[in-house]
Order: structure tokens, then sequence, then C-alpha cells
């Protein structure tokens, strides 16, 4: 038999290839990676074999052997025919794109880069009832070792494609070294692995990162495809669809007071508590969870993209509080975390590719998933997946931020709990108004104080209250040792009573203070 994959890539210089595969392998940044390509073509071949709209009759299943590094997939989609399988570990080849097909690959990048890391790949696939196989041992020596391209096992026995009375399907086995010889790989397959031995992480992971969370069930569009997860030999189960923030916080809270769609059930709720005094109406107003769902929306002029949009508000600590369980046995790093940011999306599935993280204090509670409905912006993604043109970028953050304010999300902001951290480099901060704000809560109060009016609102406020009630000598025994605006700390006061032991230890001592009491 021919060695196809010889013959394809004989056309290019082998130190050329060795090149081009090496820079597709350091292009792919995220350690999970390796499972959304394979769950994305997986995909691809259930919506091929029956059709977008009957995508739950597909099945996928993910196997994970993490000590031994060995990952299988299976899937019932429209399968590869014998003299393509070997083609698909082509750099730059696509099958997909050759038959016009393929909803969330078509770049031909993906499978060459899982393939040319592996010690032994074996594709044994389905297609109009013939069942063939391609075996391949020490891809990654062609790369990184220098060593000729193998042959395939089949190819060296003669085994052909044989008549099967089974339905169309493929199987995808990989095992990768134990020790790989380049240290950046080795680094990212050990984090491959690592996160695979926690549940909760690789849970995380691929509902939030693959095609397994697809946003379709967010959107009430549409529903999934079957999948298992076996680690270990042991199934774990997991929902498909896309992890929301309602769900996370849900979880850290077990409860889902609070919880508000922005626009069937908040602003409702705006509207019957307008009447209240302000203290009042600022704690009933307070939420948790602040969402909404739009879903057609244009971003351009010239040659606008299509797409819906997801925003979830809630507090930060809420969503550290879910990370927790994500650390590693040093109790500190992280191999995965959820964060806030402005989150891209194709075609309903979730590319792990964040456009601005949010890391200023303007949108701090913010977590926004843009699914762009078009294809066509594939084409601008590289071949990791690490981002698109800037230019769309800066659209679809400006587009964002738009609907932030034309929908309420950023005048609601201070009533989330935990959100509300405003800042002058806030775009949308208006001094005058805020302060307006804060000030019709307060009322005047004839005292010997210098501060006047009440109830303190802000923290520097209760802190300058403390210190003036210290210096009028109204709270006594306070003795200032450090005052910080900017460490963890407010201050440290030693406290010391000067009083009589005979005052000290009365029974008319009412108020209990002794010196032995520690302040903190």
């Amino acid at each position: 038999m021919t060695n196809v994959l010889k013959e394809e890539l004989s056309k290019q210089e082998s130190s050329q290839i060795r090149s081009n595969i090496e820079r597709i392998i350091s292009s792919y940044r995220h350690i999970w990676d390796i499972y959304t390509e394979l769950l994305q073509n997986s995909a691809d071949a259930i919506i091929e074999q029956f059709g977008e709209e009957n995508i739950s009759q597909g099945k996928i299943a993910l196997e994970i052997s993490p000590d031994e590094r060995i990952i299988t997939i299976i899937d019932n989609g429209v399968g590869i025919e014998e003299s393509a399988i070997s083609k698909i570990l082509v750099t730059g080849k696509s099958l997909k794109r050759e038959r016009d097909a393929g909803k969330f690959g078509f770049m031909g990048y993906g499978f060459t880069f899982v393939a040319f890391q592996s010690e032994y790949l074996q594709v044994e696939s389905i297609k109009n009832r013939k069942k063939a196989s391609r075996t391949y041992r020490n891809l990654y020596q062609f790369v990184y070792s220098g060593s000729d391209i193998p042959n395939s096992e089949e190819e060296d026995s003669g085994e052909q494609a044989h008549d099967v009375d089974e339905k169309n399907g493929t199987k995808i086995t990989l095992k990768f070294p134990l020790k790989f010889p380049e240290e950046v790989v080795e680094e990212s397959l050990a984090a491959t692995f690592r996160i695979a031995k926690s549940d909760k992480t690789i849970i995380a992971v691929l509902r939030t990162q693959s095609i397994v969370g697809i946003l379709d069930t967010v959107f009430n569009a549409g529903s999934c495809f079957e999948f298992s997860l076996t680690i270990s030999g042991r199934i774990v189960p997991i929902k498909t669809g896309y992890l929301t923030i309602r769900e996370v916080v849900k979880s850290v809270l077990n409860s889902e007071l609070q919880f508000y769609d922005r626009l069937t059930q908040y602003e409702k709720f705006v509207e019957g508590t307008e009447n209240l005094p302000t203290n009042l109406r600022d704690q009933a107003r307070k939420a948790i969870v602040l969402d909404e769902t739009i879903d057609d929306i244009k971003i351009g002029t010239i040659n606008p993209l299509h797409a819906r949009i997801f925003i979830s508000a809630t507090s930060k600590s809420h969503i550290n509080q879910y990370n927790d369980q994500f650390r590693n046995e040093d109790g500190i790093s992280y191999d995965f975390a959820l964060e806030h940011g402005l989150w891209l999306s194709i075609c309903g599935m979730p590319i792990g590719v964040c456009l601005d993280p949010f890391d200023h204090s303007n949108y701090l509670p913010y977590t926004v998933i843009v699914d762009i409905k078009d294809m066509s912006v594939r084409k601008e993604l590289d071949a990791g997946r690490k981002g698109i043109s800037a230019y769309r970028m800066k659209q679809i953050a400006e587009t964002v931020l738009e609907i932030l304010k034309q929908r309420n999300f950023i005048k609601y902001r201070r009533y989330i709990v935990g959100g509300g951290d405003s800042r002058i480099n806030n775009p949308l901060y208006d001094p005058k108004e805020e302060l307006t704000r804060i000030f019709n809560g307060k009322k005047w109060f004839d005292s010997v104080l210098t501060q006047k009016y009440f109830p303190p609102i802000e923290e520097q406020e209760v802190i300058s209250l403390f210190v003036e009630l210290i210096a009028q000598k109204i709270l006594r025994g306070y003795y200032l040792k450090v005052l910080s605006g900017y460490q963890v700390y407010d201050g440290l006061y030693e406290y010391r009573l000067d009083q009589t032991e005979e005052v000290e230890y009365s029974e008319n001592n009412n108020l209990g203070i002794h010196k032995n009491m520690v302040l903190q």
C-alpha cells in the first residue's frame, strides 16, 4: 500500500514541514486545546451526518486516562473514508473545507496539532458500511527528533477497508509521551491531563471552553448532542450546555434569591421600588445575579457581523469562591479559573478567546458572551484560536459597551452585591450625578462634630467619623499607631483606658471594660 501521509507531505520540504507543524503546536496556548479540537471535529461529523436541526441524535464519548496520558473519543458522525484518514493529519488539509462542510472547524490545523504530539494514534472509522483504520506510532519524533514520517501499521501490513454491518462513526485513540522531549510542550501536556484529575475542573473546562458548552441551550435555540465523560474508567456525570454565571453562583450560595432576568423581572422590580426612600430603595434593589440574553445584534456597518449576546452581572467574590475548587495540590496555583470579561463564541461554540478581561473597574461585575452567527468570522482566527483582528475586537467591544449602557447594566451596577466599584477612569462615571445621589440619602444633624450629614455611606466616611470621635474624646482609650488608605487594613489602634482599679473592678462598671481586653 502507498504511504498516503508521506505522499501528501512530500509535496513540501521536510524541514519546512517540521517547522510548520512545530509552529502550529506552539500556537495553541490553552491546556484544554487537545480536548476542544477533538470535540469540535466530532460535533462537525455529527452535524454532517444528521443535520444541525437533528444534532440531538448525535453521541460523543470522551474517555481520559490522566496517568497514562491516553485520550479516546468516539462519535456516531458521518465517518471518514479510508483514503482520507491519513489526510486529516496534513497541515492545513481540511476535508470539511473541501466538502464545504463543518460548522465549528475548517482550517485544517487542529488535528495536526493533536496528532504530532502523540506517540500512538489510531483512527478507526466506518463510512457507508466500510470500516478502515490507520495506526501511527511516534509521530512526535518526526517533528522533535528529526525522524522520518512513519508508515501506518495498516500500510505496512496491507490491511484494507472491509465491509461491516455497522452505522457511520469514528473512534480516535491517542497516547502521548509520559515525558515529552520539548519543555514547553511537556508542561502543556502535563497540565492537560492534570485538569482531568479533578472532576469539577474538567467539567467546568469542557462546559466553558468547548462545544460541550454549546450556547444554543442558553438562548433556547436548540439542543445538544448526547455526551458522556469517563475518567480513568469511571463515568463522570456532566451536563451539556454553557456553564452560566447563574449556575455558578447558585452552586456557591445554594440559593437563587435575588437572581433576576434584567428585562422580564428586574425592570419591573425597579419600577415598583421607585417611591421608596433612598436607603430603603437601594437596599431593596440589591441583586446577586442580573442577566439577559439578546438574540439579534448587528456589529459594524460595511460588512456587519450578526451576533447574539449573553450578559451576566455578579460579584467577583462569587466567581473567586467558585474558583477555589480548582486549586492545584499546592493550594495556591490554578490551571484553570473562570473569569469576568468579554468572551468570544462562534456559531454557538465557546472558543476561549477573551476580547477584554474587564480587569479595570469600569465593568467589574460583568461576564459577556458574544456569539457570532456568521461563519465567515472563522477566517479571522489564527491557528491557535488566540484571537481575531484588532479591528473586529474593537467593533465588538464598542458595541457591547453601548449595549451595557442602553440596557441599564451600567446604571444598575451599584445594586449588584459586591459589584458597585466605580472609579474616575470610568467613561460613564458622572461625579456630579453620583454625589447628588449619595447626598440625597443623607440628613443634617446639629452636633459638635464637623461631620453633620448622616448616615455615613462610604467607607472613608465611617473611618473619618471614628477618628473624629476619638479626637473629640467621645470615644476614649484609643491611641493611633498606624493609619493607612491603601493597605488591607484601615488603621491599627492601641486600646488603653486610663481608670483606677477601684473603678475598673467596681460592680458599677456597667460597660465591663477592663485593661486585659484585647481590641482588634
